[in-house]
């Protein structure tokens, strides 16, 4: 089972997303114990900000389907996803995504709603959702802010990976640093961002935060109601199945 760690460099805080194996990719669990470490870090007064990374060499390959095969149509797994992104959008202080691998699908989407993204020059990210049968909805909302419709609606009917250098011309990663460096980097933009008054940029993320949250309501409302079909028709189940079995190893298949 993977977890997340809470760690402290200074006076920021990482926290670290593992599950070996697995690209790091996320639990239930593990996206609930995001959110606390956030609160914990918010109510620290010692701590400035937060930098959120995967273990090793990826980011978060967004949900483990290992976990998401057996899921239903009941399962609350949207409106968990909805109280992680609000969450990480009302946290008062600066948050950056040390992204030092590959970040896809739900976790693409949790390094958009960082305040800041450091990348490395192998980093790979993208909204692959549709590949595996899941629809395509909180993902695309979010590229649709950030690079425009046109754009947003190539990347996830495609469902590819974007390699740096676009995500960089696209403005979804900051900088482009060495790999060693990415964590270092990501930290002293933490500490870049929270030399501005605490006060004026909690206020300033409150705002941000408040201006989009009843659109996400809609968006959220969405998604439950299509990501529920897919799993009442068996679809969702069975692209997730259908993706472990390509990353088996032929002779236990």
């Amino acid at each position: 089972m993977g977890q997340v760690e809470l760690a402290r460099q200074g006076d920021v805080a990482v926290i670290t997303i593992v599950s070996a194996g697995r690209l790091n990719a996320f639990t239930r669990a593990m996206r609930a114990s995001i959110a606390a470490h956030l609160d914990a870090v918010a109510a620290d007064q010692s701590a400035v900000g937060a930098v959120l990374t995967g273990a090793g060499n990826a980011f978060c390959a967004g949900q483990d389907l290992n976990e998401s095969q057996h899921w239903t149509a009941e399962t609350p797994w949207v409106e968990e996803f909805e109280q992680l992104f609000r969450t990480m959008l009302r946290f008062a202080k600066p948050l950056v995504a040390a992204v030092n691998g590959v970040a896809a699908g739900g976790g693409f989407q949790v390094a958009l709603m960082c305040d800041s993204r450091i990348a490395h020059p192998a980093v790979r990210m993208g909204q692959t959702e549709v590949r595996w049968g899941l629809a395509s909805v909180t993902g695309t909302w979010l590229l649709e802010r950030s690079v425009g419709a046109i754009k947003a609606r190539q990347l996830v009917l495609s469902g590819r990976l974007m390699e740096a250098e676009e995500l960089l011309h696209l403005g979804l990663v900051d900088a482009i640093v060495p790999a060693a460096a990415v964590l270092s980097a990501a930290i002293a933009a933490c500490r870049g961002i929270a030399a501005n008054p605490a006060d004026s940029l909690a206020r300033t993320k409150t705002w941000l935060y408040e201006s989009i949250s009843e659109e996400m309501s809609a968006v959220f409302r969405d998604a439950r109601r299509l990501h529920s079909q897919g799993f009442a028709s068996g679809v969702s189940q069975a692209g997730s199945r259908g993706f472990l079995a390509r990353r088996r190893p032929a002779a236990d298949r």
